[in-house]
């Protein structure tokens, strides 16, 4: 009789376990959503660390304690701002990467760590698609190409006549792994073979094109805005897709005859991935409120930044889409990762 008693017990149970093993994807997910709301309603308990790739005094290191600050002010606990630099700005976002994912580490993120960068390198530290949790873009940094004051091809149809009437013979300083897929870009969009003289970084490129030994160059505006309200370089025409704010009166490449062509750097702030989503939402909420601030827009249009936040899908969908179009780039032309 026990035998006849048990069976069906056990049975039942069986049945319980199943049906219990069955339903645990829905529970996990109602667990899971709980568990970001409670760290979220929380956050932040204690002060936040904004890991930055480059020097301080630099144009990302800038905004980042222009965004500290800010946040720091909102959340009545300190965002303290820690310069990694190394590799390129991919020491830092390597440490963001590998951080406890409970929203006390992030990290300033740039295109050129993020898109541009990985195509370029052997081995990179990170997955930039997979190895964080994109929190917000937070300002374009708008590229431009730029000309000595005396050059007489000062306009992009102008550039491109020359290049192709004189195959080879034109060249441009590059002092960025991102400046140099620009202009890639630019001439596999306009049919020309404009070459490359590299230089250590932008202030050494900027000194040749200046002086005249070099024609052409390509920069953030925020890094040469100076020599050009100087007068000391030509700004010639806006990469991005729409004018600059900081220069309304230069057009851009597109509308200057190299139809759909679009390069732009940005920043943006990342966090660790498995970070709880309920977190990720109130930092972004919070950096989209503070880059709609008028005093925090004027201090970043001084430093030639665009506020330019999102929700957390678009930047990463912004990744996604970068990505892919600089990794064809790359392979176009030639590239070999160093």
């Amino acid at each position: 009789m026990k035998t006849r008693i048990l069976l069906p017990l056990a049975t039942a149970m069986l049945a319980w376990a199943t049906g219990a093993c069955a339903a645990s994807p829905a529970a996990t997910a109602v667990a899971t959503a709980a568990a970001s709301a409670d760290a979220a309603a929380g956050y932040p308990a204690k002060p936040i660390r904004l890991l930055v790739g480059y020097t301080a005094g630099g144009a990302s290191d800038m905004v980042g304690r222009i965004l500290a600050q800010e946040l720091s002010d909102v959340n009545k606990q300190a965002v303290v701002v820690e310069n990694r630099p190394g590799v390129g700005g991919m020491l830092a976002m390597n440490d963001v990467a590998r951080a406890a994912p409970d929203g006390y580490t992030l990290g300033v993120a740039v295109s050129g760590t993020m898109v541009t960068g990985p195509h370029l390198q052997k081995t990179t530290p990170y997955n930039p698609l997979k190895d964080f949790a994109p929190v917000a873009m937070v300002a374009k940094a708008p590229m431009i190409l730029l000309s000595a004051p005396g050059i007489e091809t000062a306009t992009v149809q102008q550039i491109v006549q020359q290049a192709k009437a004189t195959p080879g013979s034109m060249m441009y300083a590059t002092g960025a792994q991102a400046f140099d897929l620009a202009m890639r870009l630019f001439n596999a969009k306009a049919g020309v073979d404009i070459g490359a003289v590299n230089y250590p970084g932008g202030n050494q490129a900027a000194i040749d094109v200046m002086a005249g030994r070099v024609p052409l160059m390509v920069d953030t505006i925020g890094a040469q805005q100076a020599n050009i309200r100087s007068g000391k370089l030509k700004a010639v025409a806006v990469l991005d897709s729409s004018r600059s704010t900081v220069f309304p009166d230069v057009p851009t490449v597109a509308e200057s005859g190299v139809p759909g062509y679009e390069a732009v750097g940005w920043l943006g702030i990342v966090a660790p991935p498995g970070t709880p989503p309920a977190v990720v939402q109130k930092l972004n909420g919070q950096l989209r409120q503070i880059l709609a601030k008028p005093a925090v827009a004027q201090k970043m249009s001084t430093l030639g930044f665009e506020p330019d936040a999102d929700t957390p899908q678009a930047f990463a969908e912004e990744i996604r889409k970068q990505y892919t179009v600089w990794g064809e780039v790359a392979r176009h032309a030639g590239l070999t990762p160093q």
